[in-house]
């Protein structure tokens, strides 16, 4: 346990003494944010990882256990590094030389199958019925999807001060644990040391920001965890390889996802930068930047916690993982505020009732059949007193009157237990109301359908009953004489 403290704190100390260096360095090179006054530095990608190298070598050659741990571990280390290396490099062009998203991904993508072709592979899911081995092809798929994806969730993350290295320090603390638990060692000390140098560029990253993660912080640190979750989960208990690192990145998952389906739900480019992440919402909500960070860290801090669940799992801490991240999501979706996510909600409840809605879209067209034999004004009220008797409508309104050439008085009934009755009360404060008007040869009707408000969602597809019984009804009304006699 001292090697992996010593690892910690001078990984620290490491990052925080050569954070101003890095700054200076890269206000030389301009890669700077320059949204601000004065610009700031994005150089968090340099600070972390020099303090982690810094860290591990120098413990590695002062303690000689620690030293041959890692050495030990170099087949699983190394290609992990030199991935993190190259991802470094790219995104540190990206933070002096804008890159494209789709050239950014394909350097990404290369990358992954570089790791992947030096051995670091997720061959195996593990579920609570067993074991599931991943064919080659799948398992190239898994790995490349995977180190991309969390990558790319803490680049993401990365747009409010401090928020994605405070996220990634508790997630680098769980794979941490997992790894020294599953009899990972030298994933633990790589772990520790990328923690303890989040931790002390954190300083300089917490509101306000004096240095920002940039591209090639928030990648390098994202693809170094993604590489060291699958490394550290190898060779564990059921659920523990896949689960863990779920719980222990939810934060930044559960940012990607939802800004995937926001964008593809209202039909934007998915690589498009926009306002509505998690720290944006929650700054819209009215929270100070440091408060938004600090309910970051809760969050991650919470997520991490609770991934521990899974490293002696059973049923109990399965259960209990679900409930506490389902009712965590829940409540995040309905206080943040994505109104794309209720509205899928609201298609999957209408998919759930789809075969009523059929019904009622069957119906609407027999009506209009029914309506092309109507000759009378006794004949056209049946017939919309059978459309509307079992509607999801609290009130169907019939009215009649001369037309505007002709002067006279309207007539008006109201449905009430299958008929019309003459009459009809008072529109409601608390109702809306459809109007449908139709025309006669010398006389004008309006059929009026309120609805309460606060009810679920109207089944009945309004569109269809305008393009098939609204015109059905006006060639009913012509062929009916007036109903109702005019003034003279």
């Amino acid at each position: 346990m001292g090697s992996y403290l010593l690892v910690f704190f001078i990984g620290a100390i490491a990052a925080g003494m050569g954070t101003p260096l890095w700054m200076a360095i890269g206000v030389r090179a301009g890669a700077v944010d320059d949204t601000r006054q004065p610009p700031v530095p994005r150089v968090g990608g340099w600070a972390v990882f020099s303090g982690a190298a810094v860290s591990l070598l120098l413990v590695a050659v002062v303690f000689e256990p620690t030293g041959l741990t890692l050495l030990a571990t170099s087949r699983s280390i190394g290609p992990v590094t030199l991935g993190a290396v190259g991802i470094l490099v790219l995104g540190s062009v990206d933070d002096v030389i804008p890159v494209r998203a789709s050239i950014k991904l394909l350097g990404q993508v290369v990358i992954a199958l570089a790791v992947y072709a030096m051995g670091v592979r997720i061959e195996l899911l593990s579920f609570p019925p067993g074991n599931v081995p991943l064919d080659p092809i799948v398992s190239l798929v898994f790995t490349v999807v995977w180190l991309v994806g969390i990558t790319n969730a803490f680049n993401l993350l990365d747009g409010a001060d401090g928020v994605a290295a405070g996220s990634a320090f508790f997630s680098s603390a769980a794979i941490f644990i997992m790894s020294v638990a599953l009899g990972h060692p030298g994933i633990g000390l790589v772990a520790a040391a990328v923690a303890g140098s989040l931790l002390g560029f954190l300083p300089f990253n917490f509101p306000p920001a004096r240095a920002f993660l940039g591209d090639s912080g928030a990648m390098v640190t994202g693809f170094l965890l993604a590489g060291l979750a699958v490394e550290g989960s190898t060779k564990g208990p059921t659920l523990v390889a896949i689960a863990v690192p779920l719980v222990a990145f939810a934060v930044p998952l559960f940012d990607t996802t939802i800004t995937l389906i926001r964008r593809a739900v209202a039909g934007q480019p998915l690589f498009q930068r926009d306002q509505g992440h998690v720290h944006h919402r929650l700054s819209g909500a009215g929270f100070s930047p440091r408060q938004v960070a600090g309910l970051i860290y809760a969050a991650s801090a919470g997520f991490a916690l609770l991934s521990m669940f899974f490293i002696n799992p059973g049923v109990r801490s399965f259960a209990v993982v679900l409930i506490v991240v389902g009712a965590a999501t829940l409540l995040m979706v309905r206080f943040l505020r994505l109104h794309e996510i209720n509205e899928l909600a609201r298609l999957a409840r209408r998919g759930v009732l789809q075969p009523r809605s059929v019904a009622m879209n069957v119906q609407l067209r027999r009506a209009s059949e029914r309506l092309e034999t109507v000759e009378s004004l006794q004949d056209l009220q049946k017939g919309l007193a059978i459309l509307f008797d079992e509607s999801e409508f609290d009130e169907v309104v019939l009215q009649v009157a001369p037309s505007a050439e002709r002067r006279g008085t309207s007539e008006i009934w109201h449905l009430r237990d299958g008929a019309f009755v003459g009459g009809a009360p008072e529109a409601r404060a608390d109702e809306w109301e459809v109007l449908c008007p139709f025309e006669g040869a010398d006389w004008t009707g309006q059929l009026r359908l309120r609805r309460r408000l606060g009810r679920r969602s109207l089944m009945m597809d309004l569109n269809l009953f305008l393009e098939v019984v609204q015109p059905a009804l006006e060639r009913a009304a012509r062929r009916i004489e007036s109903p109702i006699t005019a003034r003279t």
